[in-house]
């Protein structure tokens, strides 16, 4: 399908990469920061509501006939440090197109250079931290989304950058059906969303990606208390974290009346509950994930124990201490993740969140 013909993060001169589809002709030429794409304006078309409006806007000069690309934009910046893609300001000296251009990098290499504004390769006026060659990069895999092309991602900023991109571009959609596979081949970024879980979750929003949003959620919601405002979140995903906290809560709340319950005709329950109080938290406004743990792993195993209340608290207990989180299963870990163990003391992860729920609209194709 695509044929790049270099690493757009690579310093030092770059070759145009170029982009295959069968039946098509590359018909697009972007400059973006010094890197050149050919693309098909078909595919631009199909999955940006942007180049599906722009590209042939009642504004645009059309090219001449002679000309060796029929559309042609270069990365321009923005006095507030955003960039974006313009349309190139010249187009003298051009040549027809052979009849094969674009389908080799050696092609491409004899294409003449349009004429843009200066500011396409000048990153000085970037806005903080962002970098040419981190740009570039993120366009380039937005690029392979549109192309349904595997790509990887190795952190939670580089995927950050792209969803920004895409959603200049109006282009969500196309890098959303893209991430099932990112996250299967990038172990490396989902190590990570523990530690940026509400940014992935804004990220998971965006993208309207429901395994991705659940993740994140589980981890925001274990760190989660009651009248958070300090988080600038947007209403629809203050709502959904929110109901899902309270509903996790709700639970806990049954789980200790279980095992209050239990305790009333059970000597060897009740030992075990006094031994697990001794080790809360002063701070702890409930039971924490620890708590329960000890509660559980100490519950008397003999048969003499095993009453109805028992075996109902036991049951509950299980269910709070549940691990509901799925990408996680894909990252190395030394520890085995769950609730009360290293690192997730006082985190339960057993938040989850049905479809319907979910808060976007479902029947949406494009965002």
């Amino acid at each position: 399908m695509s044929s790049p013909s270099q690493n757009p993060d690579a310093e030092g001169p770059r070759q145009p990469i170029i982009f295959k589809f069968p039946g098509l002709k590359v018909d697009t030429r972007l400059n973006v920061f010094g890197q050149e794409y050919h693309v098909h304006s078909n595919i631009l078309k199909l999955y940006s509501a942007f180049f599906r409006t722009f590209l042939d806007s009642p504004d645009k000069t059309p090219a001449p006939a002679s000309a060796l690309f029929r559309y042609e934009y270069v990365s321009v910046i923005d006095d507030d440090g955003e960039w974006g893609l313009e349309v190139a300001l010249k187009r003298d000296n051009q040549k027809a197109v052979p009849q094969e251009a674009g389908n080799s990098p050696a092609q491409a290499e004899s294409v003449s250079q349009p004429k843009t504004t200066t500011s396409q390769s000048n990153n000085g006026n970037l806005k903080k931290p962002r970098k040419a060659r981190y740009e570039r990069l993120a366009f380039s895999r937005l690029l392979y989304a549109l192309y349904r092309e595997r790509y990887n991602v190795s952190s939670m900023r580089e995927l950050g950058d792209i969803v920004r991109l895409a959603d200049f571009y109006c282009a969500l959609p196309a890098v959303s059906r893209s991430v099932d596979s990112v996250l299967l081949h990038s172990p490396e970024m989902i190590e990570q969303i523990p530690d940026s879980s509400v940014t992935t979750l804004e990220m998971a929003h965006k993208l309207r990606h429901p395994l991705l949003f659940r993740e994140a959620l589980i981890h925001v919601v274990s760190k989660w208390e009651e009248g958070f405002t300090h988080l600038q979140l947007s209403p629809e995903l203050t709502h959904a974290i929110t109901i899902v906290y309270n509903r996790l809560q709700e639970k806990a709340h049954k789980v200790t009346y279980d095992i209050l319950q239990a305790t009333a005709n059970n000597e060897w329950v009740r030992k075990a509950f006094e031994s697990a109080v001794r080790t809360l938290e002063l701070d702890a406004t409930t039971g924490t994930a620890r708590f329960f743990r000890l509660v559980y792993t100490s519950w008397p195993q003999n048969p003499v124990s095993r009453s109805l209340r028992s075996l109902r608290a036991l049951e509950t207990m299980g269910e709070l201490l549940s691990n509901n989180l799925s990408l996680a299963r894909l990252a190395p870990t030394p520890v085995p993740i769950q609730a009360g163990g290293p690192g997730y003391e006082r985190k339960f992860l057993c938040a989850s969140i049905a479809y319907h729920e979910l808060p976007w609209d479902k029947e949406a194709v494009d965002w």
